[in-house]
């Protein structure tokens, strides 16, 4: 009888864990339908890399993304310095998905954001389950913790464990934990005075990321954007890998 109990209390414990893991997951893909970057995204952009005596590097940026029916396209080009005018980072999914572009774990020139950052959150490649329920600026928020699927996928994007806090009230993510092996606070993102746009998703005006071990940061400030065609034709990507 005795064990009978037993198997019945982890029968229970097992299918408690599975709900987490279902509502974890349905708040992340809620999550990213309601914020989702419309079809045209046009970004001008300031990134800001601040290193661990205090020095500043700045460039500006032009951030194009596009979606249609061939897939998706996102393409982020150096304005200044002059010296660097024109470099770029273009990542491309086609309609299936199938990815193509730089090394995911590689740095956005040089910033403490990387490629996998660029591209946003890919659900599909991690398992998530609810952690608890925690303040942050006197707004109440699901803490859920994100695990690669696979070893591919952390040695791929560079991701371990993270930490990821959705505001309640509308389900932004307002910060980013990023942990190490040990489980320790290696980097956190916070994105900074979220406003809603034209379609009531919210959208931050500064992203800083914070490397807690190597004292860097990196804030980029959105500048301009506009959610238009014409901002973003089809020759924009042209010619460029």
């Amino acid at each position: 009888m005795r064990s009978g109990r037993v198997v019945l209390a982890l029968a229970c414990a097992l299918q408690a864990g599975s709900v987490v893991a279902q509502d974890a997951r349905q708040l992340i893909e809620d999550s990213l339908r309601r914020h989702a970057l419309p079809d045209h995204v046009y970004q001008e952009q300031t990134l800001i890399v601040t290193d661990n005596l205090g020095q500043h590097t700045v460039r500006t940026a032009r951030f194009y993304g596009r979606r249609d029916q061939a897939g998706a396209r996102r393409l982020l080009v150096l304005e200044t310095p002059a010296d660097v005018r024109g470099a770029h980072i273009l990542v491309e999914r086609d309609a299936r998905g199938v990815r193509k572009g730089p090394d995911p774990s590689g740095s956005v020139f040089g910033t403490d954001f990387s490629v996998a950052d660029f591209e946003g959150e890919q659900a599909r490649d991690f398992h998530y389950v609810v952690e608890s329920t925690q303040d942050l600026e006197r707004e109440s928020h699901h803490v859920l913790l994100a695990t690669p699927k696979d070893e591919a996928v952390s040695r791929t994007t560079g991701y371990g464990v993270r930490r990821l806090y959705l505001r309640k009230d509308n389900l932004f993510v307002s910060r980013i934990d990023f942990l190490d092996r040990q489980g320790r606070l290696a980097k956190r993102r916070t994105f900074r005075d979220p406003r809603p746009d034209e379609s009531g998703a919210w959208r931050a005006g500064m992203i800083l990321t914070e490397d807690l071990r190597e004292e860097r940061r990196t804030l980029i400030k959105i500048e301009r954007r506009a959610h238009s065609a014409d901002y973003v034709p089809d020759t924009v990507f042209a010619g460029l890998k």
